[in-house]
């Protein structure tokens, strides 16, 4: 069966195996496999860099991240229209097939579809995916939201398409915490939504609660309408979210978004040696064997704060 880039995308094709000589027939760990390489034919009509305006990006953070770390109940923002209209039109008509790798959770809790595989998503969301797990826009993430060392994380773990059909809901909760294969703590989520025409008597809006109890005068509350060419950002460590009230979608119709997060790392006794320059055999630099000594009889709580108080006051890390 060809690839999903390989059938919609005229810049591919398949070809004949190569012609091998004996010394390339196998390896130590078994016989090559011979099956059709695929080739890269032309040149491309779109990567990566294209999907982002840097540019414009950047002067988005610089204005408005006072605006966003400032937002209650956590820090958060909603901005609209950074993509091409026509670019995310075409990724919805790619949409994964039913019969893709799509996760059901249908619970008491939460009743959607999520497919986190992006080789399934089709070639134009598969560039889109890479696009914002790229450094440049790391770089405006780290602007916008004064954490710095944000990570992406490549395998979309929990992530990429979220599909919530008629009379679905996703009830409030607090995000997992940790990237257990990664050893990560997750900071931000960032969420592209996808959703043509949609209409806000069909709910599905992104509510933002507060940490006390909804029934308390003092709770606060935001909500952010999924609405087609909108992404939401925000703060995800104990930041209370989710669309509670059934979808009232037409059949046929669902609230779509991709989905990325980003983590950062946890402070670790000793990491600043180990951002110093190179270290040659046989010269030992003394500052750089105080910091070593110093770092490792430091508590990693102590790292903990330091972090935290340079976060708060815009500091980079």
């Amino acid at each position: 069966m060809s690839s999903p880039v390989a059938a919609s995308n005229p810049n591919f094709s398949r070809s004949e195996p190569a012609v091998m000589n004996a010394s390339q027939s196998s390896t130590a760990g078994g016989v090559l496999d011979d099956s059709p390489a695929r080739e890269w034919v032309g040149t491309p009509t779109l990567v990566p860099s294209q999907v982002l305006d840097t540019e414009r990006l950047m002067q988005i953070a610089a204005a408005r991240s006072a605006e966003y770390r400032r937002a209650e109940p956590f820090p958060h923002i909603a901005l609209d229209g950074l993509f091409s209209d026509r670019l995310l039109d075409q990724a919805v008509a790619e949409l994964p097939a039913a019969s893709a790798k799509w996760t059901t959770y249908n619970t008491v809790n939460e009743s959607k579809q999520v497919c986190s595989d992006a080789g399934l998503f089709g070639p134009t969301a598969e560039i889109i995916v890479h696009a914002l797990n790229s450094a440049p826009f790391v770089r405006f993430l780290e602007r916008l939201t004064g954490i710095q060392g944000l990570i992406p994380d490549p395998h979309l773990h929990a992530a990429g398409y979220m599909k919530v059909s008629p009379g679905g809901f996703l009830g409030l909760h607090y995000d997992f915490a940790t990237q257990r294969e990664l050893k990560l703590d997750r900071r931000i989520n960032v969420l592209l939504y996808l959703n043509r025409d949609w209409l806000s008597e069909w709910g599905g809006a992104l509510e933002l609660h507060s940490n006390d109890p909804v029934t308390d005068p003092r709770h606060k509350e935001v909500s952010i309408e999924p609405l087609f060419n909108r992404m939401a950002i925000f703060n995800t460590p104990n930041a209370l979210h989710g669309h509670r009230k059934p979808l009232t979608c037409p059949k046929g119709r669902a609230r779509l978004c991709l989905s990325w997060y980003y983590y950062t790392a946890p402070p670790v006794p000793g990491w600043a040696a180990r951002s110093k320059a190179v270290e040659f055999r046989g010269r030992m630099d003394p500052k750089r064997f105080a910091i070593k000594t110093a770092n490792l009889l430091t508590p990693p709580i102590v790292f903990e704060v330091v972090r935290k108080v340079r976060e708060r006051f815009g500091k980079r890390t």
